[in-house]
């Protein structure tokens, strides 16, 4: 999380602004006047520079659903391949060290497994003069690992959450909230998502890099 804030501040523009023009007053002091006509510094950050491509920016390669060149827009092809995994498909037989669920039964949507298995997939299709770096891996890891946390259904057993298709299609397909999240009842989490459960779902997700 620190990383990708850092990706954040390094992603916005930093500017000068002229002084602003305005009259003197008589209860101006010394340092009023002369900031009066200094140039103000200014921080600027939109979605175009969010898909600014660099070494310390929080944009790469491996997105699940962004092609490997800068642009806003989710991929058409990339998120019909989301989708059609999503659609009847069966859990991956991975096995892991941690707490991550393996599914034998098919059901629809994406499980935290189907996530790692995914952006394994995307980074090691990456050809060597694209790969990721320390940033821009830990950002991929942690995009994966809070889409399933704060998007997934909340079944009895904490581990057991799946992202369904129509949140698929409407987070990472149409990039907005889903329908009725905010509701009570509706897909957001039930209990607060902090550092260490980011955190962990992250390292669940790297895991499958390693397997393939």
């Amino acid at each position: 999380m620190l990383l990708t804030t850092v990706g954040y501040i390094t992603s916005g523009t930093l500017s000068l602004l002229p002084a602003k023009q305005s009259e003197l007053s008589h209860n101006d002091t010394l340092l009023t006047i002369i900031t009066r006509f200094l140039p103000h510094p200014s921080w600027t950050l939109n979605l175009a520079s969010l898909c600014i491509t660099g070494p310390y920016s929080i944009a790469h390669d491996a997105s699940l659903v962004h092609k490997d060149v800068p642009g806003s827009m989710a991929d058409p092809a990339l998120v019909a391949q989301l989708l059609t995994l999503a659609h009847h498909k069966q859990s991956s037989p991975y096995n892991t060290s941690l707490s991550i669920p393996i599914k034998s039964k098919y059901r629809d949507g994406l499980t935290l497994c189907d996530l790692g298995c995914l952006h394994a997939e995307r980074e090691d299709a990456l050809p060597p003069t694209h790969k990721l770096n320390k940033l821009h891996e830990q950002v991929a890891l942690g995009e994966c690992g809070l889409a399933w946390c704060v998007m997934r259904t909340h079944d009895e057993d904490p581990e057991q959450g799946t992202i369904p298709v129509r949140v698929l299609e409407q987070w990472f397909g149409e990039e907005r909230l889903p329908d009725g999240w905010w509701d009570v009842g509706g897909g957001r989490p039930v209990r607060e998502v902090g550092l260490r459960e980011a955190a962990k779902r992250a390292a669940e997700v790297g895991l499958f890099k390693d397997q393939n």
